[in-house]
C-alpha cells in the first residue's frame, strides 16, 4: 500500500497507515452504544471577576450535559437487571453442548454457533444472562483458538461473544473472566487471520465492546495485556493480506472505533498506554475521507486531550498532537501558518445542520478543548486554521441542533477571553459579532443565549469596547448586557459576569468623559433610559452576597446622588472586576491573563 498522501519524511510511532478510501455504510450488527463523553466534574466558583476561559464542566444552568451523541447501529434492549428465562436457557444449553463437543461435525457446529449468534442478535431482550448461566462462554472462547474449528464457525462464535459484551458491565466482565480478550488477540494475529477479513473485523468489534464498557477496569485489562501492541502488529501485517479496498477500509473503520474506545473513560487511561494513538488518529485525519473514521478519530483525540490532569499536562498533550508526524519541532507549522490537522478538524465542522453528518460534534468538542486552555499560542493555532469562520457559520446555521450551536458559541466565548490581538481578530471576522448579538437577543434556546452572553461579557469585561472602533457598537453591547440582567433565571455565575461587564462599560464611559471633555458619562444616561438602576435595586435583594455588594456599589458609584465615580476602596470585600489581575482600561488591559469559568466539553 502507498503511505499517507504527502507524508514525505514524517515520523510516526504507530505503523504508517495505508491509503484510506470511503466505504459503504456498515451492515447491521450489535455494537455497544456507550460512546459518551468522560464523566464531568462540576466546579462551583463564586467570583468570576477575572476573564477566565471556561471548560465544559460548567454547563449553563438548566441545560442537559453535553454528550458525544455517537451515531450507532440500533441495538436490542438489554435488561438492566438480568432476568432468566428457563425455557430459553434450556434451548441455549443444547447449543452450548454442541459447541463444546470437540468431536462435533463441522456442519452441526456451524448450525449451533449460528443459531446462538442469532438468538443474541435479534430477540427483544437478549438472552445474555441465560447463556452465561448455562456455562456457554468457555466453549465459545475455546473455539477462537482451536485450529480444527472452521473459519465460518469461528466467526459466529466471535459474533456471539461480541453481543454478550454489549450487555451489562457484569456480563461483559464474565466475557473477560472467560478468557476472551487473550483468545481474541491471539486469533487476530494468527497466521490464518488473513483468510477471512470478516473474522478480523468481528474480533476488533468484540474488543471494542469490552473497551467501551462503563467499567473502565475492563478497558484497563485490555491495555494491561498489551492490546495496543497487538493492534500495531496486526496493522503492520495488513498490507500483505489479499483483501480488497472495501474489506481493508471496513477493518480500519472498526479499528478506529476500537482505538477511540481505548482512550475514553473516567478515570482516563495512563498516557503511556495510549500515547501512540495520537499517531494513529492523526493518520486517519490526514489520509481518510470516511466520515465515521474521521468522527471516531476526533473523539479519540478529544479523549486523549481531556484525559490530562491539569492545564500544563493538557498543553503538553496538545503539543504532542501538533507535532505528530513531523520530523522535528521546528517543522511544525506555527501561526499565522495553518496547521494541517487542525485545519482538517475545522473543515469537519461544516454542514452542522445535516443530521446524517457525524463530524461537527466531535470537531467542535476538539476545537473547544483547544481554546479552553489558558494558553494563547494554542488558541492562535485554532484561529489560524479558520476557527472563527467555522464557528460563525455553525452558530448562524438555522438547521444545526441547539447543542451544536451552543458548543460553537461556547468556543467563541473562550476565544473572547483571550488576548487583545485575539479579541481584535474575533470582532474583525465578518459576521461573528452580529451572530453573537443575534444569538443573545433572538435565540429561543437558553443555552445559546447564555453562551452568547458569555462571549459578549468577555469582550466587554476586557475593556475592548473602548478601543474597538465602529466594528463593535458599544451602545448595542450595553443594551444587551442590561437586557440580560433583567432575566433573573441565569445562574449566579453568569449574573455576576453581567454585572462585571456592565461596570466595565460604565468605566469606559468615564474614560470617554476624560478623553473627550464631555460633561457626563454617556453610558450613565443610557443606562437610566434602559432602566438599569431599577434592575440593580432588585439585584441588591439577591441571595448571593457578592451580587448584592456589586449591585450596591454600581448604584452608589454611578447612580447615587452626588457620588463621585471612583473605584471602591482597597479594602472593599468585592473588588471591581478590573482588579490587579484584570486591570481596568485606566491601567491598561491585559485580557487573557487568567482562565475563565471551567467548562469541559463533553454538548
Amino acid at each position: 500500500w502507498p503511505a499517507v498522501p504527502d507524508s514525505g519524511g514524517l515520523s510516526f510511532r504507530f505503523p504508517v497507515m495505508p491509503m484510506l478510501l470511503p466505504v459503504p455504510a456498515r451492515s447491521m450488527n450489535v455494537r455497544q452504544n456507550n460512546g459518551g463523553s468522560p464523566a464531568v466534574r462540576k466546579e462551583h466558583r463564586e467570583a468570576p471577576q477575572p476573564v477566565r476561559k471556561r471548560k465544559a464542566e460548567e454547563l449553563t444552568e438548566g441545560d442537559a450535559a453535553v454528550t458525544s451523541m455517537r451515531l450507532e447501529t440500533p441495538t436490542p434492549k438489554v435488561a438492566a437487571t438480568p432476568s432468566v428465562n428457563a425455557q430459553k436457557a434450556a434451548q441455549l444449553a443444547q447449543l452450548v453442548s454442541v459447541i463444546g463437543d470437540t468431536q462435533a461435525e463441522p456442519g452441526a457446529l456451524f448450525q449451533a454457533t449460528s443459531e446462538l449468534r442469532k438468538a443474541l442478535s435479534t430477540e427483544a431482550i437478549l438472552p445474555i444472562q441465560e447463556l452465561i448461566d448455562v456455562g456457554g462462554l468457555p466453549p465459545l472462547v475455546s473455539r477462537l483458538t482451536d485450529p480444527n474449528t472452521p473459519q465460518e464457525s469461528r466467526i459466529e462464535a466471535v459474533w456471539a461473544l461480541t453481543n454478550v459484551a454489549m450487555g451489562t458491565s457484569a456480563q461483559t466482565l464474565a466475557v473477560v473472566e472467560a478468557g476472551a480478550p487473550a483468545a481474541l488477540l491471539a486469533a487476530l494475529v494468527a497466521p490464518d487471520a488473513a483468510e477471512r477479513y470478516e473474522l478480523c473485523d468481528q474480533i476488533l468489534w468484540a474488543l471494542g465492546n469490552i473497551a467501551g464498557d462503563d467499567d473502565v477496569s475492563l478497558r484497563d485489562s485490555l491495555l494491561n495485556m498489551g492490546v495496543v501492541g497487538n493492534l500495531g502488529q496486526f496493522f503492520s501485517q495488513m498490507p500483505t493480506f489479499a483483501w480488497g479496498v472495501p474489506a481493508r477500509s471496513k477493518i480500519l473503520r472498526t479499528m478506529t472505533w476500537l482505538m477511540s474506545s481505548l482512550c475514553k473513560g473516567s478515570p482516563p487511561p495512563a498516557l503511556e498506554e495510549v500515547d501512540c494513538c495520537f499517531d494513529y488518529f492523526v493518520q486517519v485525519l490526514a489520509g481518510s475521507q470516511d466520515s465515521q473514521m474521521l468522527s471516531d478519530a476526533m473523539w479519540g483525540l478529544y479523549y486523549l486531550l481531556e484525559g490530562a490532569s491539569g492545564d500544563e499536562e493538557s498543553a503538553a498533550r496538545v503539543e504532542r498532537l501538533l507535532s505528530t508526524g513531523f520530523a522535528s519541532p521546528e517543522a511544525v507549522p506555527r501561526p499565522p501558518s495553518p496547521h494541517p490537522v487542525i485545519t482538517q478538524i475545522v473543515r469537519c465542522t461544516r454542514r452542522a445542520g445535516d443530521a446524517r453528518n457525524p463530524l461537527p460534534i466531535p470537531a467542535l468538542h476538539l476545537l473547544g478543548s483547544l481554546v479552553s486552555l489558558p494558553k494563547a499560542d494554542i488558541t492562535d493555532v485554532a484561529i489560524a486554521a479558520g476557527a472563527h469562520q467555522a464557528l460563525r457559520a455553525t452558530l448562524a446555521d438555522s438547521h444545526a441542533p441547539v447543542k451544536v450551536k451552543g458548543s460553537a458559541a461556547w468556543t467563541l466565548s473562550n476565544i473572547a477571553a483571550g488576548t487583545q490581538a485575539q479579541l481584535q481578530r474575533l470582532v474583525d471576522e465578518s459576521g461573528v459579532w452580529e451572530a453573537l448579538c443575534h444569538g443573545m437577543e433572538k435565540s429561543t434556546s437558553k443555552q445559546i443565549r447564555s453562551e452568547c452572553a458569555w462571549a459578549i461579557c468577555n469582550i466587554a469585561r476586557s475593556g475592548f469596547m473602548a478601543t474597538s472602533g465602529k466594528k463593535v457598537e458599544p451602545r448595542k453591547a450595553f443594551a444587551l448586557l442590561v437586557g440580560a440582567l433583567k432575566d433573573h433565571t441565569w445562574n449566579a455565575t453568569l449574573q455576576r459576569a453581567l454585572l462585571d461587564a456592565t461596570e466595565t462599560m460604565l468605566r469606559c464611559g468615564d474614560e470617554i468623559v476624560q478623553s473627550k471633555g464631555l460633561y457626563e458619562n454617556p453610558f450613565v444616561a443610557y443606562a437610566e433610559e434602559l432602566g438599569l438602576p431599577y434592575e440593580l435595586e432588585d439585584l441588591q435583594k439577591s441571595e448571593a452576597g457578592s451580587m448584592q455588594r456589586k449591585a450596591a456599589y454600581i448604584v452608589e458609584a454611578w447612580f447615587g446622588p452626588g457620588v463621585e465615580n471612583e473605584p471602591p476602596p482597597s479594602d472593599e470585600k468585592t473588588p471591581s472586576a478590573l482588579s490587579e489581575k484584570t486591570p481596568s482600561a485606566r491601567g491598561g488591559l491585559t485580557p487573557g491573563c487568567s482562565p475563565m469559568r471551567a467548562y469541559k466539553l463533553g454538548c
